[in-house]
């Protein structure tokens, strides 16, 4: 089943675990896609967030991601299900994650 990574406590790379991930129950609304996460882009900013020296609360690690549109509303025209998307997807660290459509962008055949 899907998983997404975890943790209790920050201070320590090695607080990250795989934890089960509980399934979508509700369709996405207000412009929002359900995504199937194929790729999570890492950056700094998640390294400090894990390590817990980030300024503020920069929630969960992982946002940056490629995936596939799982479900979508209506408010996402631009999208389609099946279709590759990249972009800001919230709490990306997971087999499955929702993002404001308006952070994602199809990824078409003009893309690598």
């Amino acid at each position: 089943g899907p998983v997404r990574m975890h943790f209790d406590a920050r201070g320590a790379v090695s607080n990250l675990r795989v934890v089960p991930q509980a399934e979508q129950s509700s369709a996405p609304a207000g412009g929002d896609v359900e995504l199937r996460v194929r790729a999570v882009g890492l950056n700094f900013r998640d390294v400090l967030n894990v390590l817990g020296v980030y300024p503020g609360d920069p929630g969960p690690p992982g946002s940056d991601c490629a995936a596939d549109v799982v479900r979508c509303d209506a408010g996402a025209p631009h999208l389609c299900v099946g279709g590759a998307v990249l972009g800001h997807g919230l709490a990306a660290l997971a087999s499955v994650a929702v993002s404001d459509s308006r952070l994602m962008a199809a990824i078409d055949d003009s893309l690598s």
